[in-house]
């Protein structure tokens, strides 16, 4: 019997792959018990910007990253803040914002 040693080794790193890829997006992404968000705006806003257009969108911004882009936002009502809302373009948990400090 003949061994073929590396026939195996392409769908297990495409597993190993996936499940970290899984586990980061399950461990990054915010949570409906959190009151804050990350939120990461566009490049071409500054800080006032971002703090202008989510105080007029009904939020506050709770602190920012380490990159002027980056914030946690807070609704003033209490719900979970979503992207759309505030012109961001995505979300994440605060954990990861916390870990982009200068």
């Amino acid at each position: 019997m003949e061994e073929n040693g590396w026939s195996g080794i392409l769908p297990t790193m495409a597993f190993a792959l996936c499940g970290v890829l899984l586990l980061v997006v399950l461990s990054y992404r915010p949570t409906s018990d959190l009151k804050g968000v990350g939120m990461v705006f566009p490049f071409s806003m500054s800080e006032d910007e971002i703090l202008s257009h989510v105080g007029a969108s009904g939020g506050r911004v709770a602190r920012f990253g380490g990159f002027g882009h980056m914030a946690v936002v807070i609704n003033d009502d209490g719900t979970v803040p979503k992207a759309e809302d505030y012109g961001a373009l995505f979300t994440l948990s605060p954990l990861i914002v916390s870990a982009c400090f200068d």
